[in-house]
């Protein structure tokens, strides 16, 4: 394991017991995925962690296979038992899964002693030239849960925003991750990428905001530039509807509305971006 591993461990380890405050999301995400789902298909969640984003029971009713995929296999392995799944057939959980493959090399770095351009110039070509995880895909269905901005942000904490090719790694691993949802689904099939795009560290009345509010306030925000790197949901539709390697794959890609994530000394606005493949 290397320390981008242990960093997410100890996320999912501090959310584990969230339960509860996650009940506004997971429901949000939940109909996402419901609304997806085809008869008898096949889900893949990319993500997954403790699976305190997604209801399992009322996904697996839906799905006759869901794939929880994650880094942290203890995580899964945790939220299925919550869950009451632990031995459902149609339940698989894929742990110690690097949905980057270029983790490790990444790792290595900090913002005081990054990688070398080498050994950059290598994530690049690596994660470029990867083949689809193995997983039954094509599935019906995939989704990324919140698992995005945790990609881009471990590419800060080991480059620093100030390295010369932070922007250019940063808009790379995007540009994989959306590469990816496209090959893993089925032509006519679903992807869902579900984007935690602001929080309230940068906007401290997001927790206030009235819901009715929230689709003003977004589009607010993404006016001033208040957004994670990479993460301006417009741009990543725009990406899917334009992008020569994506474009020719992507029938329709859509933004719902956005919702709040309140998870208590921090809250963050989620929007889910619907990308329907080309059948």
């Amino acid at each position: 394991m290397n320390r981008l591993a242990d960093e997410q461990k100890r996320r999912n380890k501090q959310s584990q017991e969230r339960w509860n405050r996650f009940l506004p999301h997971r429901r949000q995400v939940t109909r996402l995925l419901v609304d997806a789902a085809p008869t008898d298909g096949a889900l893949c969640v990319l993500g997954a962690g403790n699976c305190n984003d997604v209801d399992l029971k009322r996904i697996s009713s839906r799905y006759r296979e869901v794939h929880l995929v994650d880094l942290d296999t203890g995580a899964l392995e945790a939220g299925v038992i919550r869950q009451e799944l632990a031995h459902a057939q149609r339940v698989c959980v894929h742990g110690n899964v690097d949905v980057t493959r270029v983790a490790n090399l990444l790792a290595q770095g900090t913002p005081d002693n990054p990688i070398s351009d080498a050994d950059l110039d290598q994530c690049l070509w690596s994660s470029a030239s990867l083949k689809p995880l193995e997983i039954s895909a094509p599935v019906d269905t995939v989704a990324s849960v919140c698992l995005l901005s945790q990609l881009l942000d471990a590419t800060a904490k080991t480059m620093g925003q100030r390295h010369p090719r932070y922007v250019e790694m940063t808009m790379h691993l995007r540009s994989r991750h959306l590469k990816l949802l496209v090959d893993l689904v089925r032509p006519g099939g679903t992807a869902v990428l579900v984007l935690d795009f602001v929080s309230s560290l940068t906007c401290p009345d997001l927790p206030y905001v009235p819901e009715h509010l929230l689709q003003e306030k977004a589009v607010e925000l993404i006016r001033q530039q208040n957004f994670f790197t990479g993460l301006n949901p417009f741009i990543i539709q725009h990406l899917f509807l334009t992008d020569p390697e994506l474009a020719p794959h992507v029938a329709s890609a859509e933004v719902t509305e956005p919702w709040l994530w309140d998870l208590g000394p921090r809250a963050y606005l989620v929007c889910g971006i619907v990308i329907r493949r080309t059948k």
